[in-house]
């Protein structure tokens, strides 16, 4: 059954044949330049000049496995396995029954969205932590990369922009328009833990306001964007200019830790 489908891959549900456990199976499948061959499943590129890009995405699409099996947190996609096979890849990963924080946000009223600070943005800010620690950034956080399960646990998804960044390996260019900060528009720009705090910030952005925060294609040119506080009275000053702070073009202006986050956070739900 196919869940979603991107430009590099599609995400099925499964069943593992053994335990008979729900899995996640992604298929590297990048559909510009691939076309399934006769039998429906070997994957071929369209013409044999596109050969050299077809090898460079699917390097690209396993080094998501290779990030994956470094990582095991509460509040992070679980790894299984990862295979080749009909000239492809696959990515498995555990299911989890749920919808994506975007979804999510619909059922809960503007004014009660600090009642999410506990149970969905503190337990990220200690995720990302972790994977921090472990010299990876995940440079695609985004509404759509959370999940929140049928027990209200949430998780991270989607490591596929992810680099280990302490190794200074060149970036390739994932931008999402509103989520992604100004360094990840360029390969040579040296990105780090302030590119996923701007990612975090440009969420929960979003979350306290129904906005989607101001693409650095505009911002660059008015150089501003609105307080979270302009457009929700409920939240406390401090967290405003936090998330503000958070969202500064340049990564030197940039908030430099989580943690003044997760404080501002603590103490806004103290105040509610």
């Amino acid at each position: 059954m196919i869940i979603s489908v991107s430009e590099v891959s599609i995400v099925y549900k499964g069943k593992n044949i053994l335990t008979e456990d729900q899995i996640i199976i992604k298929e590297f499948y990048p559909k510009s330049i691939a076309i399934r061959d006769l039998d429906n499943k070997t994957i071929i590129n369209r013409l044999p000049s596109s050969k050299g890009k077809f090898d460079a995405l699917k390097q690209n699409f396993l080094h998501e496995a290779i990030i994956l099996q470094q990582l095991s947190h509460d509040n992070i996609i679980k790894y299984i396995s990862h295979f080749e096979e009909n000239n492809t890849a696959y990515i498995v990963t555990e299911y989890y029954d749920g919808i994506t924080l975007n979804q999510y946000l619909k059922s809960i009223p503007l004014h009660k969205r600090h009642s999410l600070f506990n149970s969905i943005f503190i337990p990220l800010i200690n995720a990302l932590h972790y994977i921090h620690k472990k010299g990876i950034i995940h440079r695609d956080i985004k509404p759509s990369n959370i999940m929140i399960d049928s027990k209200k646990n949430v998780f991270l998804l989607d490591f596929g922009s992810a680099i280990f960044y302490k190794n200074n390996e060149e970036a390739s260019i994932f931008t999402t328009p509103g989520y992604s900060a100004l360094e990840q528009y360029s390969k040579k720009a040296k990105q780090g833990i302030k590119t996923d705090i701007y990612g975090f910030a440009a969420t929960l952005y979003y979350s306290l306001t129904d906005v989607v925060p101001i693409d650095i294609s505009q911002r660059l040119i008015t150089g501003k964007i609105s307080s979270v506080k302009s457009n929700n009275r409920k939240i406390t000053l401090l967290l405003s200019m936090i998330i503000s702070w958070s969202l500064a073009l340049a990564q030197r202006k940039r908030c430099f830790s989580l943690n003044f986050i997760k404080l501002a956070l603590l103490i806004d739900k103290y105040f509610k």
